[in-house]
């Protein structure tokens, strides 16, 4: 039963996800780039690091995504004030613009989605979802501070 349940987030995000980026080529998105487009609009000012956090993906990737938006004209980066050395991340007016997209494919695709669960049954939803979310999250932590061997050895211990 347990692995179930990891198995049908997995089949709702690929789904979504398939369904996000088959729009997302009409505006000239790639794979996964609106996310960070939302993102910077729901965090003006974020910087690299954060929003890596934020999305739970590594810098490279991050900076990849930031520099093909920059490029795009979908985001702008500015120097922060306090510290010379880090850069914000803003959305240009084309990057405003493709946001009302983005959230109306989000808005859209929940409705889909969530249809059939009242909104008690959607929040206790959120509820379980969110232990789970902060589980994996502290997984994805410690994974990225200590070794592979380390977590080799506790995933071989595991009972089947």
């Amino acid at each position: 039963m347990n692995k179930k349940i990891l198995r049908e987030i997995g089949r709702i995000y690929r789904a979504l996800n398939s369904f996000s980026d088959f729009l997302m080529k009409s505006i000239n998105l790639e794979k996964g780039q609106y996310q960070f487009l939302l993102r910077v609009k729901e965090n003006p000012g974020i910087n690299q690091q954060d929003l890596s956090l934020n999305l739970l993906v590594d810098k490279t990737t991050t900076a990849k995504a930031i520099k093909k938006l920059v490029a795009k004209g979908y985001l702008i980066k500015k120097i922060e004030q306090k510290d010379k050395r880090n850069l914000n991340l803003y959305l240009t007016e084309k990057g405003k613009q493709t946001c009302i997209f983005l959230e109306q494919e989000e808005q859209f695709a929940t409705k889909i989605s969530l249809g059939e669960l009242n909104t008690s049954e959607q929040k206790k939803l959120l509820e379980q979802l969110n232990v789970i979310s902060n589980n994996a999250s502290q997984l994805y932590s410690n994974f990225k501070n200590d070794t592979e061997e380390h977590f080799i050895k506790l995933v071989k211990k595991e009972k089947i």
